[in-house]
């Protein structure tokens, strides 16, 4: 028997993805609780309520930071279809280049937030708000990480694959296996 090995570069470039889906799994879950004892038991936890935005906001922030691994974070594509490859190739990387710097911009105000709030907790649960807000400089820094390491990319990257972000869904590689499915059915057929 075959043992598979385990990709880490592709588990580390991942990681907030992952981590993402973990917490949106929980956030279902605690929401289930939430409706579920609402209309059985007409009891509702309302610490359900607290935790979920908490983990709506690191899910968010998370979700930036995985943007950025898959050239999926905002920017408007159309200007870079008409300009020639070696501009567009400039404009990527100074794209990149001011997204880092905002995201540098950001941190700061975040950690004197940090800073202000002290041994402030949250209503319910009572976990210090300090700790709830240290995610996103964290998610912040990892995504100028990553935004390097895109950069170094693009540098290298030929015509055909400047920018190149991998689709969410390969719709071309759905349709193939939607017509390869309906041949092997026809063949069985006759």
């Amino acid at each position: 028997m075959e043992k598979k090995r385990v990709n880490w570069k592709k588990i580390l470039e991942n990681v907030d993805q992952y981590a993402s889906a973990v917490i949106f799994i929980a956030i279902m879950l605690l929401l289930f609780v939430q409706v579920v004892t609402r209309k059985l038991f007409n009891h509702s936890f309302t610490w359900t309520e607290e935790l979920s935005v908490l983990l709506f906001v690191w899910m968010t922030y998370l979700g930036v930071s995985s943007a950025v691994t898959y050239r999926k974070n905002l920017r408007i594509d159309a200007l870079l279809d008409v300009v020639p490859f070696k501009v567009k190739k400039i404009l990527l990387i100074l794209s990149d280049l001011v997204f880092m710097a905002f995201n540098i911009y950001l941190i700061f105000p975040f950690l004197e937030l940090i800073e202000s709030i002290g041994t402030a907790k949250t209503p319910l649960l009572g976990i210090p708000k300090a700790i709830t807000y240290w995610l996103i400089p964290v998610i912040l820094v990892i995504s100028c990480i990553k935004l390097v390491i895109d950069i170094v990319k693009l540098l290298h990257e030929d015509e055909k694959r400047l920018g190149a972000s991998k689709p969410s869904i390969d719709l071309d590689a759905c349709e193939r296996e939607y017509q390869e499915r309906v041949a092997r059915e026809k063949g069985e057929v006759k």
